[in-house]
């Protein structure tokens, strides 16, 4: 809410899907959580079924934009072997993405996950500093130690949970 307040490029259409993906992200990681318990397959099994199910969900959009197309008018370039290969490293690097975050839901509780999911950002702009002389503003700087102390405040109550047992 801090953030679209002072948002110079806000779009509520923008702020409306980001908002519906966190509502997307919060129920799948809540039925994920719920699948890793009550459904009686290997965790490799079940990212193989969730990638295999995605695909009849994606195909409407492809053919919707255009991508069928694309890829019928650039042969040459999709028969190529190195994009042949880069696409199977890249699909692998999904593959086990999926199965690592698969992992993390059944072993930590949903709430812990979407706090690493947000807190994992702060390297990633110190990274986009560091690499691209990115510049944090002073807001900027503010969200990120808002969001460290929170991270800080979660694990310090965690282990004190832990300990209490």
């Amino acid at each position: 809410v801090a953030a679209a307040a002072t948002d110079v490029m806000f779009s509520p259409e923008g702020y409306f899907w980001m908002s519906m993906n966190c509502c997307a992200t919060a129920s799948y990681v809540l039925y994920m959580k719920s699948a890793t318990k009550n459904i009686e397959l290997s965790k490799f099994g079940m990212v193989y079924y969730n990638n295999l199910l995605s695909i009849p969900l994606l195909v409407p959009f492809a053919f919707s934009f255009g991508e069928f197309a694309t890829i019928s008018n650039t042969m040459e370039v999709v028969t190529d072997p190195m994009f042949i290969s880069i696409n199977l490293v890249a699909g692998s690097m999904g593959f086990f993405l999926n199965l690592a975050s698969l992992w993390c839901v059944s072993s930590t509780s949903a709430t812990t996950y979407a706090l690493v999911g947000s807190v994992n950002k702060i390297p990633v702009s110190l990274l986009g500093v560091w690499l691209f002389q990115t510049v944090i503003t002073a807001q900027g700087a503010s969200y990120i130690i808002i969001s460290m102390c929170g991270g800080f405040i979660y694990s310090y109550v965690k282990l004190q949970e832990a300990r209490a047992r």
